[in-house]
């Protein structure tokens, strides 16, 4: 090893995690060249900002003209072709950078349509442990209001009936409905309910059995009292949620 070989060894031990032209720079004594090249990735990072910006706004241009074509056409009525014209995208390259086909773009329209919205997921993501009666009652009333609101939502109840009449020839479509909608909600009552058997709330019950009985009671609502009368909900629908709670936990408790 020479003598500059010598001098430089110290200083990649102690620079080369700050990279490698950071490295250069120091070893050639050049700090005004480490700060342009910290000024360049921090120009770098600014750029990979307003790149990521612009491709959430593509993303959500997409989704929201294949929602509204689903809810016009169908999900076999609408194609891609369409999605990209409504939506104002010139390449299908773009299209299928954000989704891997149509299928996928459907999901993520039914997700945003229900419990992914904003205001419910946000909800949902505070619930608090129930550690006794009174906290597993608030956390099921508020999943349950929430899920009702959703389900009596024009949108939702569109949607609804583009399921309900192409599942029978295209079945693919109500396996990708229930796994993206209604086990959101069933998993999360069912997790409810399993902390709740661990903090000794309730006896030992079925949970998943629970779970689609309070889901099947407000579905019931919603078909019934909503999409099959053709009227709008009323306020006073979502204290169902709450009867329909309040049965479910004299169910569950300890007798």
């Amino acid at each position: 090893m020479n003598r500059q070989q010598g001098q430089a060894l110290p200083l990649l031990q102690e620079y080369w995690p700050q990279g490698v032209i950071g490295f250069v720079a120091l070893a050639f004594g050049g700090g005004m060249f480490y700060n342009r090249t910290v000024k360049y990735d921090t120009e770098i990072s600014w750029m990979d900002k307003k790149v990521s910006a612009r491709s959430q706004r593509t993303r959500e241009q997409i989704r929201a003209a294949a929602q509204r074509l689903f809810l016009e056409s169908g999900f076999m009525g609408t194609s891609t072709d369409a999605i990209m014209a409504e939506a104002g995208v010139a390449s299908k390259e773009t299209l299928y950078r954000h989704y891997a086909n149509k299928e996928a773009l459907f999901v993520d329209v039914l997700e945003h349509m229900t419990l992914e919205q904003a205001r419910p997921a946000a909800v949902l993501a505070d619930l608090p442990v129930p550690r006794d009666a009174p906290s597993l009652r608030l956390g099921l009333t508020i999943v349950a209001r929430e899920i009702l609101s959703v389900m009596v939502q024009p949108e939702y109840l569109a949607l609804l009936r583009i399921i309900m009449a192409e599942s029978p020839r295209f079945p693919h479509l109500g396996r990708l409905f229930k796994d993206a909608v209604p086990q959101r909600g069933l998993s999360i009552m069912t997790l409810l309910l399993q902390q709740a058997r661990e903090q000794q709330v309730v006896d030992e019950v079925d949970k998943d059995a629970v779970s689609h009985a309070l889901l099947g009671g407000l579905l019931t609502y919603a078909l019934l009292d909503v999409f099959f009368v053709g009227q709008p909900a009323q306020p006073e629908l979502l204290e169902r949620a709450d009867a329909v709670v309040e049965v479910i936990m004299r169910a569950v408790l300890p007798h």
